[in-house]
């Protein structure tokens, strides 16, 4: 599986909203900042998480973004989903009437092995989860010059 830059961008977008929850809303422009993506690229992003429900957009000069669910109710699967669709590695696995093999196909098992594999990883990390290995990172510096 190869994720999306659109996926990979709008996880750290979650990821970055997830910072204030319960705190406040945040800007599109700081998500845009902190995570070094470009703004009218995340503008995109953001208008598809907030149209599955991953988050809500709040209007006015105190608005932002704000996660819908807490970030431990929010699974990595329900981002890639989101963003990107089905995970299925082949077309037969959802659509089996393309193909004329399904009934004896001995690599469709094999891909569906690999669907439910990629799911059952992404299904069990939550934002929470990233938030708490984010605080074991080592920190960016904030003015690093060298001579």
């Amino acid at each position: 599986m190869k994720l999306s830059s659109k996926c990979r961008y709008g996880v750290r977008a979650v990821l970055e909203i997830a910072h204030n929850y319960g705190l406040r809303p945040t800007k599109r422009r700081e998500i845009a900042a902190n995570q070094e993506l470009n703004d009218s690229y995340l503008e995109n992003i953001l208008l598809d998480l907030k149209n599955k429900d991953i988050i809500l957009a709040l209007r006015g000069a105190k608005g932002g973004f704000v996660l819908r669910r807490a970030p431990e109710e929010i699974t990595m699967l329900q981002i890639v989903e989101s963003l990107q669709g089905c995970l299925s590695p082949a077309e037969c696995l959802t659509m089996p009437d393309l193909c004329n093999r399904v009934e004896r196909c001995v690599t469709r098992p094999v891909w569906q092995k690999v669907k439910e594999a990629q799911e059952d990883v992404l299904k069990n990390i939550t934002i929470r989860d990233l938030l708490n290995q984010e605080k074991e990172l080592p920190k960016k510096p904030e003015n690093s010059f060298s001579i």
